[in-house]
């Protein structure tokens, strides 16, 4: 589950950085557009910038119940608090914000961000792919054949008991009769005695 809380999260921040990128690339279109239209996408980059700080938060908190190979939660987490670095970049006020003119710089960072969130993308699902999904069919499978085991010890054959116990009813019925002739047997000898 935190496999996939952490893929729902990577590919929100797909999509946070590919808007992020084209706000760049449309106001670097500085003939086309006006100051307030810069602004309006100063404004927007602000906001997407302040979405990603909040999923790179919680797609680093989602690592914690996952224990990717050879390190790699630490990996994972260093490649999302790149990310928002490069993203925190263009906000007002940061080094690559619209105002200061350094696009070219602003979409090197951002690329290099979409880059490091496919990474961990692919690092989380790999995981999920190669050993969690795996395992779960393993245990499932498992699971499977101790349940029927615990079926064949547990389960009582009804046709084999039932059986049985017609045969002990018949047993105990003989038993019966043939103490019955047995004391007729005596009774007459008895009689012809006296």
């Amino acid at each position: 589950s935190n496999a996939r809380i952490a893929e729902g999260h990577g590919a929100e921040l797909s999509s946070l950085f590919t808007d992020l990128a084209s706000l760049v690339i449309a106001s670097a279109n500085q003939a086309g557009m006006s100051d307030a239209e810069v602004a309006a996408n100063q404004m927007q980059i602000d906001n997407t910038v302040a979405s990603i700080g909040r999923f790179t938060e919680n797609a680093t908190a989602s690592l914690g119940g996952m224990n990717l190979p050879n390190g790699g939660n630490a990996g994972v987490e260093a490649m999302y608090n790149s990310a928002y670095a490069a993203a925190a970049s263009v906000r007002s006020g940061g080094a690559n914000d619209l105002s200061s003119g350094n696009f070219d710089a602003a979409l090197t960072g951002l690329e290099g961000a979409i880059g490091s969130i496919a990474t961990s993308r692919g690092t989380v699902g790999a995981y999920q792919k190669d050993v969690l999904e795996p395992q779960i069919r393993s245990d499932q499978i498992a699971i499977e054949n101790l349940t029927e085991s615990h079926s064949r010890i547990v389960d009582t054959d009804y046709a084999v008991e039932t059986s049985l116990l017609a045969r002990a009813q018949i047993l105990v019925k003989a038993g019966v009769m043939n103490l019955k002739i047995a004391n007729q047997q005596a009774a007459t000898v008895l009689q012809l005695l006296s």
